[in-house]
């Protein structure tokens, strides 16, 4: 996962250990940072408060360590789900009950009414001793041998959503995962809307991104047996449709569910169900979504705009683009024009070549880096300002969202800021598009 983007906006002291220091952060935003965990902890204690009443803790002693080990909340159902799911994947041979402790068959109802009392008694101070352990160790600065199962959930709760989205910092990551109450799915289907994703860019469960950006969490949660972690998480999706039960667990209950979260799945038949679910949970909570930092929609839109010159070069002929147009197009291949971006960029390469060819041939074989990186943000502050130019009332953060909701279709997103209620300066840029239809990339390279 580290070749799809560079996570930058950890705070290089508690959570996020390895990610590097967040360059600028003031103190409000620590500050911010250091609430919404101390938030999120909070939801985290409730829920493994849920998750360990619903455990026969003493006819089955060997489920507290394995809950204080691999317990973590995240996975592909909701918290306390996952946290019970997560436990019992790691629940090998020694997960029987006690030597002589018997499993609730005594004869007559009193005694078994009697019975019943006293295990729960005494599963309900086991509840409270081990609960005591997860809330005892909440400090950030603690060194991550001497975390908590909580502390370690919330640290792959972060390392999944800053891997798996690009350029997501993680003092936003803390911030949807503390309107999404420390849940996953949730939090990604509110990134999703948040920042206008694209159908093709769509959350899949059984997409390659998904798989790594799990197995980066469980690392970094220090998991002891991340495969069987992984295996139980992939299991655990066949079985949310069926009302997974999370109440009162029965000794038998628990060695069938894990066993069941020990066999992988090859395929997945209802990949959606883990997201309905959570578009379900998603609307009890009372989310109110705060504008995204500017620097987090630029970051967005770049790697978009990075995406148009990848596919404006292999719409150029290769043999006339190593030869001849490479200079235009890292000159004044921008993406802005009457057209869309693609077009742009190639009218653009085509126009300053002819107006302004290359002192020289060359037939070069690879690209500057840093000069395509040049271009592609000056594209974008062209975009920018095009469109504070054609719009009144605008900021510059409200344009880049505009720009990031019409997938960066100027002609679009005019329209949608003058829909909006925003004053359109002048109707010549919304005209631009009818001249596109009688242009042709062929036309154009025969021209050339």
């Amino acid at each position: 996962m580290a070749g799809r983007r560079r996570r930058f906006g950890s705070d290089g002291d508690g959570n996020g250990e390895g990610a590097g220091t967040a360059p600028n952060l003031s103190d409000a935003s620590r500050v911010g940072m250091d609430r919404n965990r101390r938030l999120i902890l909070e939801f985290m204690y409730g829920y493994y408060d849920e998750a360990l009443a619903a455990l026969p803790l003493e006819r089955m002693p060997t489920l507290a360590p394995r809950l204080l080990e691999s317990g973590v909340c995240f996975g592909f159902g909701d918290p306390v789900t996952n946290i019970i799911a997560n436990t019992l994947s790691v629940l090998g041979a020694d997960g029987e009950p006690a030597r002589g402790e018997p499993v609730l068959e005594p004869a007559g109802a009193r005694n078994r009414k009697r019975k019943r009392k006293a295990l729960r008694e005494r599963d309900a101070r086991a509840r409270e001793e081990i609960l005591s352990k997860i809330v005892a160790g909440d400090d950030v600065r603690s060194p991550p041998e001497a975390r908590t199962i909580a502390e370690h959930s919330l640290e792959g709760l972060v390392t999944f959503l800053t891997s798996y989205f690009r350029y997501l910092p993680t003092w936003d990551a803390l911030r949807y995962l503390c309107l999404c109450h420390a849940d996953l799915l949730a939090a990604v289907r509110l990134i999703e809307l948040d920042r206008c994703h694209r159908r093709q860019d769509k959350f899949r469960i059984n997409s390659n991104a998904v798989k790594v950006a799990l197995k980066c969490a469980a690392l970094s949660a220090r998991l002891p047996n991340v495969d069987a972690f992984l295996t139980g998480s992939s299991a655990l999706v066949s079985h949310l449709a069926n009302n997974m039960p999370r109440r009162g667990l029965s000794v038998q209950d628990v060695a069938r569910l894990s066993q069941l979260l020990k066999k992988p799945l090859l395929e997945l038949k209802k990949p959606s169900i883990p997201l309905d679910l959570a578009a379900v949970r998603c609307r009890q909570y009372d989310i109110k979504v705060q504008p995204m930092l500017k620097e987090s929609v630029r970051a967005i839109l770049l790697d978009r705009i990075h995406a148009v010159y990848l596919k404006a070069i292999t719409r150029i002929p290769i043999e006339d683009f190593r030869r001849r147009y490479q200079h235009g197009f890292l000159k004044a291949g921008y993406c802005y024009g009457p057209f869309n971006p693609l077009f742009n960029i190639i009218v653009n390469t085509i126009w300053y070549d002819a107006v302004f060819p290359a002192p020289q041939a060359l037939e070069l074989d690879v690209m500057c880096t840093r000069m395509l990186i040049r271009i592609e943000s000056r594209s974008l502050d062209g975009l920018i300002n095009l469109l504070l130019c054609c719009t009144y009332g605008l900021s510059e953060h409200d344009v880049m969202i505009y720009l990031l909701k019409s997938n960066l279709d100027l002609n679009q997103a005019i329209e949608m800021a003058g829909k909006d209620g925003y004053q359109i300066l002048s109707n010549k840029q919304l005209r631009w598009q009818e001249k596109m239809d009688t242009w042709s990339l062929d036309d154009l390279f025969a021209q050339k």
